[in-house]
């Protein structure tokens, strides 16, 4: 199983993508390696849960419109091609 790349967010209130404040908790396991000198090397880092807590559009100031997106999404919008399933029938 390869890494799995961080969601993509849109604000639908303001049209923002690239501006959001995320707020993460998550578990980690690491080798701790100390220098002789005292310093802290982290070395083989590992993610073991991750939870995604908020997130808020920065231009907004709130959260209430911000969807996570799929690649396909964000490459629409970035082109200003408009979204397939926001069209009026």
């Amino acid at each position: 199983m390869g890494p799995v790349s961080d969601p993509r967010y849109r604000c639908d209130a303001c049209g923002n993508l690239t501006r959001f404040d995320v707020t993460i908790s998550q578990t980690t396991k690491a080798f701790h390696h100390y220098t002789v000198g005292g310093e802290l090397q982290l070395e083989d880092e590992v993610v073991l849960s991750r939870h995604v807590d908020s997130v808020e559009c920065r231009w907004c100031g709130h959260g209430r419109g911000v969807v996570e997106i799929s690649i396909e999404e964000h490459g629409q919008a970035e082109q200003g091609e408009p979204d397939p399933q926001s069209s009026v029938s």
